[in-house]
């Protein structure tokens, strides 16, 4: 009998940029946003931290550009690797929102940002990041 073993996802995690200085995280509802990374379980705490990474590596990255960011967020999402030992096998990240006016800037920024997030790059396990220009923050 074969097993048919689902891998577990976790997530998603939201980091939420409205032209503030705060971040505002959410976990599955962006709806239910607050000043506090999602505590479900460790890895959606660690996912949170990405997600918090990333958005402050686009701010930087687009000050680089000399690019004012408009309201963007960042999802997170993990899946258990399904073999030993436990552990996040996976991650995706999408960056969500048109980031700045000129759009030939937007794909420079976020693969600069991936490049000196120091929480994806200390990760142990494949980490993607794309882009969603149409979707709303």
């Amino acid at each position: 009998m074969a097993l048919n073993a689902r891998p577990r996802k976790f997530g998603p995690v939201f980091a939420i940029f409205d032209g503030s200085d705060t971040i505002q995280y959410a976990y599955r509802d962006v709806a239910k946003a607050s000043a506090y990374p999602p505590t479900h379980t460790p890895v959606d705490t660690l996912l949170a931290s990405l997600a918090a990474c990333i958005l402050k590596s686009v701010q930087w990255a687009a000050g680089q550009q000399n690019a004012a960011l408009q309201p963007f967020s960042v999802r997170v999402e993990g899946v258990k690797a399904l073999d030993d030992p436990s552990r996040v096998g996976s991650i995706e990240i999408t960056v969500l929102g048109r980031l700045v006016a000129d759009e030939a800037l937007i794909a420079p920024i976020v693969e600069q940002a991936k490049s000196i997030c120091t929480v994806s790059n200390t990760l142990n396990c494949p980490v993607s990041v794309t882009t969603e220009v149409n979707a709303d923050a």
